[in-house]
């Protein structure tokens, strides 16, 4: 269907050359003015396009109109894409979709959100915004006789692994961590001394590696800059008898021979709060066969806002991981003759055995 097209260019008051900075900004001059959300007592603040002699062919239409040309107009053109086959096919091919060299370009549709457009181009719903937060959220300023006046800007934070045991994580626990910084010593804030400070980290139980614990300005102290935070992020130690798993599982790996394999065993673990736990194994341990222990391995710890927290800080944790016990085989690494004599006379015998088993069964299948 033949229809007239629409210029974007002349609806934005653009010539076809401009960069994309002038699109952006013709596109923000007509909708500080045109938004149909903006304060009406703000009026007066604003020149009419009219006393400005900035008339285009849109003029005439009501600002309503006007408000979705120009949103429309910007979608365009604020888009390479866009405008690159605008540019080149006009509104037709954006519209029915044209052939490129890597592919079929779809055909476009203007989704009529004249918000999404408008916050997009100022980042929020008030192209105030920003003026806004620097009266409701002053920046911090310094003022020294060295550097003068000006706005601190924020130190970069400074990360620390913190190794904890998993005897901490099992009950929990509070670290002291000592930390050294630079701090102004003398009220003309021009003498810096280094002095060492102590920070207290309330480890949870359960406590995950890879947790950071962020202490907010608590870096070094400059006369123009904002201190900068002091992160520790939480690191499983080494330990000579359990490793985590899955966050709150254990393993715990025990050495076996091949009778105990085939013949089964008892052995105590003591665990991390210091309990023998009594394990008895009566199952032939083949390869890959490991025994699990319920509620046995490390708390559970939960995401708490700081209320909660304070009011289940005596509550007896319920929530636990498993202990996973995994098994090693020890093979004799010598045989003598008669020694392997006797291993090949058990293996016949038991295998006999085996089979004399397996026809009982079947008779009494039968």
């Amino acid at each position: 269907m033949n229809r007239p097209e629409l210029d974007y260019y002349a609806v934005l008051d653009q010539p076809r050359g401009a960069s994309k900075e002038q699109i952006t900004l013709a596109y923000r001059r007509l909708a500080i003015r045109l938004c149909p959300h903006r304060d009406k007592k703000d009026e007066h603040d604003f020149v009419p396009l009219a006393q400005e002699g900035r008339l285009t062919h849109l003029s005439p239409m009501g600002e309503l109109k006007q408000w979705a040309y120009i949103n429309m107009a910007y979608d365009v053109l604020g888009n390479d894409l866009y405008r690159a086959i605008y540019d080149r096919f006009g509104e037709a091919g954006l519209f029915e979709g044209v052939m490129l060299p890597n592919g079929y370009f779809p055909p476009y549709q203007y989704h009529g959100d004249h918000m999404k457009v408008y916050e997009k181009v100022f980042a929020s719903y008030s192209p105030y915004a920003n003026v806004i937060d620097a009266i409701a959220n002053p920046p911090s300023l310094y003022a020294t006789r060295q550097n003068g006046i000006g706005v601190r800007t924020k130190d970069a934070s400074t990360e620390r692994i913190m190794q904890l045991s998993l005897e901490e994580v099992r009950t929990g626990c509070v670290k002291l961590m000592h930390v050294w910084r630079q701090e102004i010593v003398n009220a003309k804030e021009s003498r810096l001394e280094k002095r060492k400070h102590t920070l207290k980290l309330n480890i949870a139980p359960g406590t995950t590696a890879g947790t950071r614990f962020c202490f907010k300005e608590e870096g070094d102290r400059y006369p123009a800059t904002i201190p900068g935070d002091i992160i520790f992020i939480a690191a499983d130690k080494p330990h000579p008898d359990f490793e985590r798993r899955n966050h709150h599982d254990l393993v715990y790996r025990y050495d076996i021979d091949l009778s105990q394999a085939l013949t089964g065993f008892m052995f105590f673990i003591c665990t991390l709060d210091k309990r023998e736990l009594k394990v008895v194994i009566t199952d032939v341990v083949y390869p890959g066969y490991t025994k699990v222990i319920p509620l046995e391995g490390l708390p559970k710890c939960r995401n708490m806002d700081a209320t909660t927290a304070i009011r289940e800080a005596n509550k007896k944790i319920e929530q636990f991981g498993d202990l996973i016990i995994e098994f090693n085989y020890i093979f004799p690494k010598y045989l003598t003759p008669r020694m392997k004599g006797l291993t090949r006379d058990f293996f016949q015998e038991f295998r006999k055995m085996e089979l004399e088993l397996e026809e009982e069964e079947g008779k009494h299948m039968k």
